[in-house]
């Protein structure tokens, strides 16, 4: 198996291909992984089936990647951050960069369990699902917000139309 290190942000990803010891930075964008898997199927050739992706779940950041995968029939292992620390102390790496983290992560390789390198299993039900129980936790985390906003107008004695105005934002109707 041949490992590619992934480090995820928001904008970016640091890629490490030990294939020819290649640092690479690329945009955290369809077009960009388009690209990165056609430079990895010019490296490895018939081999391109060996490899690897290993990176770490950053929610929505790692989507993308992960969704590609999927598409590709790609092999992921992504190792919990708990994981990835221990790994990096256990080879005493201390210093912490992005480059350096794509690096970690392709090493890491060596502690995964078979069972834990696999190609990505996107089940649209479960992706539905998920993306409801996102929205229920958003709504009572901005309706308890609502309430404790309005507790606070109430008992400095704030504006009666600011108080009416939260109260009509809040889903349930508050008890009196």
């Amino acid at each position: 198996m041949h490992s590619i290190g992934l480090d995820i942000s928001k904008s970016t990803i640091a890629v490490y291909i030990p294939k020819g010891n290649l640092d690479l930075e690329i945009e955290n964008s369809a077009s960009a992984l388009k690209s990165l898997y056609a430079k990895l199927e010019k490296l490895y050739k018939k081999e391109i089936d060996k490899t690897v992706w290993v990176f770490e779940s950053t929610g929505s950041y790692s989507s993308l990647i992960y969704r590609f995968c999927a598409n590709k029939q790609i092999s992921v292992f992504m190792p919990n951050p708990k994981q990835a620390r221990g790994f990096a102390k256990a080879i005493s790496q201390r210093n912490k960069s992005d480059k350096i983290d794509a690096r970690l992560l392709a090493q890491s390789l060596i502690i995964a369990k078979d069972s834990e390198i696999k190609v990505p299993d996107i089940n649209p039900f479960v992706e539905h699902f998920k993306e409801q129980i996102g929205y229920y936790r958003l709504l009572v985390k901005q309706e308890g917000q609502l309430k404790n906003h309005q507790e606070s107008l109430e008992a400095k004695g704030g504006s009666i139309e600011l108080i009416r105005s939260v109260q009509k934002r809040i889903i349930t109707p508050p008890i009196n």
